[in-house]
């Protein structure tokens, strides 16, 4: 069984501080790596919708139900 997720600490003081001075530094991303996350995530998203398509074709096959997949 998983174990329960922690709340998140409150910071205060000069961890807090730090934390807020971080925040204001912006780190824009090169053109070079825009582009790959725009391809990687291109890449992903049909990949997708690939797997989708043929879950979709699979249910309209079975009517409506997918062999793959254990229906609980």
């Amino acid at each position: 069984m998983a174990r329960d997720i922690r709340e998140t600490p409150i910071l205060f003081g000069e961890d807090a501080r730090r934390f807020l001075a971080n925040m204001q530094v912006r780190q824009p991303e090169t053109p070079e790596e825009r582009a790959r996350r725009l391809r990687n995530y291109e890449y992903c998203k049909k990949a997708y919708e690939d797997g989708m398509a043929k879950k979709r074709a699979r249910e309209a096959a079975n009517g409506g139900v997918d062999p793959c997949f254990k229906q609980v």
